[in-house]
């Protein structure tokens, strides 16, 4: 269901990256990530020139005093600053591309490192090859690919335990609640924005999943030169 704070975003969107669409058509495929008293967080998915473009839409009624008693402009104020420290300090997540402070609202619009990079024209960072003189002699590199593999298997258990406790705790919720594990109805926290907009970032774990596809596809030809082995 589309909500005030859809429409909103939707036109806020539309006017930032000069969109033809007619926002009301916008806001059907807006997702609700955070509603409270007197903010939202949004988001959506476009088509653009460099593939899917997700953008994360934050609004908030200055006036509006929150539950907690922080009125909505001390928190775009803080989220503002949050976002452009982020930035400064190239910490993963969102990257803004513009805001705005227009009578009783508020607005930021913010997207992937990937995607503010190419609408700001931004080049890609470009991989560093290592090269034989880069590398520490034959001992050395053995050491070292060990003491580096051991520690992926500490971080990827650690990650693991972390996924399966934050699952448990969406389950725990959704026991009083709409909330499911598909996401369809999961309204994210500030934390689990970022994440899921750092995820979204196709630069964010590159590293990882190309190291993993490196484990996963050698064990798989070591297994089947094995079993053609003993045939």
């Amino acid at each position: 269901m589309v909500d005030s704070h859809a429409i909103k975003a939707a036109a806020f969107l539309a006017q930032v990256l000069e969109l033809e669409e007619d926002p009301a058509v916008l806001a059907t495929g807006i997702v609700s990530l955070k509603r409270e008293t007197g903010s939202g967080v949004s988001s959506i998915e476009l088509e653009s020139s460099v593939g899917p473009a997700a953008f994360l839409i934050y609004d908030y009624q200055i006036d509006t005093l929150e539950i907690v008693g922080a009125g909505g402009r001390a928190q775009f104020e803080a989220d503002l600053k949050t976002l452009e420290r982020a930035a400064d300090l190239d910490t993963p997540g969102p990257r803004i591309l513009a805001h705005a402070l227009t009578g009783d609202e508020a607005y930021i619009l913010a997207t992937t490192p990937a995607v503010h990079r190419a609408l700001t024209g931004q080049s890609e960072p470009s991989e560093v090859e290592v090269t034989e003189a880069d590398l520490p002699p034959g001992p050395e590199t053995g050491l070292q690919r060990a003491e580096t593999a051991n520690e992926l298997m500490r971080l990827l258990r650690e990650a693991d335990a972390e996924a399966s406790k934050w699952l448990r705790l969406i389950r725990a919720e959704s026991r009083f609640s709409s909330v499911g594990e598909s996401g369809d109805f999961l309204e994210f926290n500030e934390s689990e924005s970022a994440l899921a907009l750092y995820l979204l970032d196709n630069r964010s774990i590159q590293h990882l999943f190309k190291a993993l596809s490196v484990f996963v596809e050698s064990a798989k030809g070591r297994a089947a030169e094995a079993l053609g082995g003993e045939s």
